[in-house]
């Protein structure tokens, strides 16, 4: 007996291939798209259409087409493998055919004379050949699974290959141009500190892209589209940086197997100095546990940073219980961390692990760090001098989640136009192998101004494309491991900021969310995270409820919440929180005295959290038993 199945979505730049959608020659994808990317395999996708002659194959379930054009004449030996999730072999089938003159041309002969090679083997691992092949000849590989197993595909070209292959698409390349000749020399690094943008047909419709390495690829084997690309320099640092070209118009592939690459070279115009530090929080705190955030500091200017420090400090009930770096003065509340040498555009990282007392009393409560650097003489935006992380106590908690480094509450005072809101989204693969790819999808509120959105840090490699207020990550051949398999690696984050309009106000409550996508399985979604704007910390007594009456509490069925008889101020909205923020229960419009039933929550402590007119707030625990 044998055989096993398989469509496969394939991860190339920012392209993923569709499930399910080459089940014909018309559709076949390029080759090169796929080499060395492991991408997932689907089921119940169907036979390949008749027609062809599929030579030694007695059946075709599920096939994906690619077509292979060739750049440089020889011998080419493909290693074709597949894998189920467990990582056990299944069983991979394959085709080829060829020489073809051009694409088109192919598809309508695909007969005997055309088969290259062919398997049709019960083995987990092939090897596809083709010999003597030319320059700006075709050819087409047909790959299929029997079995109806989840698993993932391989394929590479081997070593004692002679040719090569290649592909089409547009490349585009910041660099920092030092001599400012407009060519990009040895030596001369890329720039990362801006926006690549792009406009396809001239729609109208303008994208917007970030990566942490100065390149972003956009794959394009149709060679009909034209393209109009460009490089910004970030709002902030664009006075001291000229980009001579920042913008091609109509620009194409020149054929189908060319990268293309177009180059904006950025001179330095003035010298600044800009360091910036940031506390970016990795796990949430839960007590009796210890917890990371990762300590970020960058130098940002456009010269070395012969000397500086970093002055760490948390807050009660916090304590530091590890640093991975050398530090002096370290206590259980703080320590001060000397770098040297810091160079251009260079960041670094670290760990810092803190800890909790064992209280379930603190659940709900916030902890707060902070991280000050120096120097801070001639620095031209001190505002990202200091850090301040405030997180929400939890107790058990979805990995996958959002936060905000100020934590649910603003106080209005404390921030004016120039802040932002700091955003980290968190995400872990709970399932039972290895994710290929992640992809992070997030609406921005209509609250939040989109043209500010600035990428800090990620734990892995990422291209970010921001269409408006939708902000995409993607995390293609992540490879991130299962926790079960390995707890540590599972985890990953983006850390980004962006500002409010500067018209909020005492009251305004911004929500925010995320969808996390672990290959091809459902959304995972994340909390939705309030941040609050309220005009008082709440622990002011001019900011409490003193009529404010929750019962019975603890509870297990109805609690009831009352607001004392007033004709000055009512309740205005009331939501119910869990321990990770998310919204359970929530009225726009109660009375005084308002019944909620929480029969159907588990056991645990939630929050409830009460607006009146007068834009007064108060929060108040409750236990469910």
């Amino acid at each position: 007996m044998k055989k096993l199945l398989l469509s496969f979505a394939i991860a190339f730049a920012s392209i993923i291939y569709a499930q399910n959608g080459n089940t014909a020659c018309s559709e076949a994808q390029a080759l090169c798209g796929a080499l060395g990317s492991p991408f997932v395999n689907t089921f119940n996708a169907g036979p390949a259409i008749p027609g062809p002659d599929y030579d030694c194959l007695g059946s075709q379930p599920n096939p994906f087409w690619f077509y292979i054009p060739i750049s440089d004449a020889g011998d080419l030996y493909f290693a074709l493998s597949q894998e189920g999730l467990q990582g056990n072999g299944i069983d991979i089938d394959f085709i080829c055919y060829g020489p073809f003159t051009s694409l088109e041309d192919s598809c309508n002969n695909l007969n005997e004379d055309h088969v290259v090679d062919c398997s049709y083997s019960a083995s987990a691992q092939e090897t596809a050949s083709i010999t003597n092949a030319q320059v700006g000849e075709f050819y087409i590989m047909m790959v299929t699974n029997f079995s109806d197993q989840e698993g993932h595909i391989t394929i590479d070209i081997l070593e004692n290959s002679t040719g090569a292959i290649d592909c089409a698409g547009i490349n585009l390349n910041a660099f920092l141009d030092a001599n400012a000749n407009g060519v990009k020399d040895d030596g001369e690094n890329d720039f990362m500190i801006g926006t690549f943008n792009y406009e396809l047909n001239n729609d109208g419709v303008v994208h917007n892209a970030t990566t942490p390495n100065g390149n972003y690829f956009i794959y394009e084997p149709e060679m009909v589209n034209t393209y109009d690309v460009g490089f910004n320099v970030l709002p902030l640092y664009a006075p001291y940086f000229s980009v001579t070209p920042s913008y091609y118009e109509n620009v194409s592939t020149t054929s189908i197997e060319t990268v293309t690459t177009y180059y904006f070279p950025v001179t330095l115009v003035e010298e600044y100095d800009d360091v910036a530090v940031y506390i970016i929080p990795v796990e949430q705190p839960q007590p009796g546990f210890e917890h990371d955030v990762i300590l970020s500091y960058v130098n940002l200017g456009s010269s070395t940073v012969a000397a500086g420090s970093i002055d760490f400090s948390v807050e009660s009930p916090l304590t530091i219980t590890n640093v991975d770096e050398t530090v002096t003065d370290l206590t259980d509340t703080g320590f001060t961390y000397n770098f040297t040498n810091l160079e251009p555009y260079e960041t670094v990282t670290f760990p810092v692990t803190l800890s909790l007392p064992p209280d379930v009393e603190l659940l709900g409560d916030i902890v707060t760090t902070t991280a000050i650097i120096t120097p801070l003489t001639g620095d031209i935006t001190p505002d990202n001098n200091t850090s301040v992380n405030s997180d929400i106590v939890v107790g058990a908690y979805d990995p996958n989640d959002k936060m905000e480094s100020r934590g649910r509450n603003v106080l209005i005072t404390d921030f004016d136009t120039n802040d932002y809101l700091y955003y980290t989204i968190r995400f872990q693969n709970l399932g039972t192998a290895s994710a290929i790819n992640v992809r992070i999808e997030d609406v921005l509120n209509e609250q939040l101004d989109n043209s500010t959105v600035e990428m800090i840090r990620s734990s892995h490699d990422y291209i970010m494309e921001q269409d408006e207020n939708k902000l995409i990550w993607y995390f293609n051949e992540i490879m991130l491991p299962a926790a079960q398999d390995d707890e540590e690696s599972s985890n990953g984050y983006v850390y980004f900021r962006v500002k409010p309009f500067p018209d909020f106000a005492v009251g305004d409550v911004i929500p925010n969310g995320a969808g996390i996508y672990f290959d091809f399985n459902e959304v995972v979604e994340t909390n939705v995270f309030e941040t609050h704007f309220v005009e008082a910390a709440l622990n002011n007594q001019a900011f409490t409820l003193n009529n404010f009456t929750l019962y019975p509490n603890p509870t297990n069925n109805m609690v009831t919440l009352t607001l004392g008889n007033t004709t000055t101020d009512n309740m205005a909205s009331v939501k119910v929180y869990d321990i990770t923020g998310k919204v359970l229960f929530s009225s726009n419009a109660p009375s005084n005295a308002t019944n909620i039933d929480v029969s159907t929550y588990t056991t645990g402590i939630y929050f409830v959290e009460v607006h009146t007119n007068k834009g007064i707030k108060h929060t108040e625990k409750l236990i469910v038993n």
